[in-house]
């Protein structure tokens, strides 16, 4: 098991196949034990009436030089206060670990490639780039060489929809050179996942995905 003590780690809680939507909570491993990981309370909590239930634990890690998210499957087995380091008391919650990590995609959610027409804008570090596709769980884009993402690295962004702009925070899963498919050597491409959308940030994306879907099949027109 690669999980290590301090590592970001994203819990799959469950899903809903009907909207194509994955349940994940953000969390940090403050320890490992065998085949048992302790990870902070989430915030909102996980309720203790999951004790017993099944959940993915995912986690990244450096696969040549490109940041590929594992995941493993778990069982939630106690909820108590854990003792950090410094002393203090810690909600925790503690997983039993089932299987081995395997390759795992937090971003199953419906992904729509916006147009000039979507009313949607995306920019990182204040700098716009161009989104080709997004879901509730990131996006995909091209941008100019000088933004200088890295993978791994969180990074502030913003979107922009119908005139309303939510902050928000994103990890760059992967970049790669435009000049490789046949653009200029000033373009560039990257992935990033979304870190704990906010509610309102949630809604608001959900609403503009599906406004977005909307767009790409227009209602017939009577013959």
């Amino acid at each position: 098991m690669d999980i290590k003590p301090g590592n970001t780690v994203r819990i799959v809680t469950g899903s809903d196949p009907a909207r194509e939507k994955v349940f994940v909570k953000g969390s940090v491993a403050y320890d490992v034990r065998d085949h048992t990981v302790i990870l902070a309370q989430t915030d909102p909590p996980i309720l203790a009436s999951m004790l017993g239930n099944e959940v993915i634990v995912t986690y990244l890690i450096r696969k040549n030089d490109v940041m590929a998210r594992q995941g493993i499957h778990g069982r939630i087995v106690e909820f108590f206060d854990f003792v950090l380091a410094s002393g203090r008391m810690a909600k925790a919650l503690k997983v039993e670990m089932v299987g081995e990590a395997e390759p795992y995609s937090v971003r199953t959610t419906f992904r729509v490639a916006p147009t000039g027409q979507s009313k949607i804008s995306m920019a990182i570090r204040g700098t716009t780039i161009n989104v080709l596709d997004i879901s509730l769980g990131g996006a995909r884009f091209s941008y100019h060489k000088s933004l200088d993402l890295r993978p791994a690295a969180v990074v502030s962004a913003s979107l922009k929809m119908d005139g309303k702009t939510y902050g928000l925070e994103a990890r760059v899963l992967r970049t790669r050179d435009g000049i490789n498919e046949g653009f200029g050597h000033d373009l560039r491409f990257a992935s990033v996942e979304f870190l704990n959308l906010e509610r309102t940030v949630e809604h608001a994306l959900s609403r503009k995905i599906r406004a977005v879907e909307r767009e790409s099949f227009p209602p017939e027109q009577p013959a």
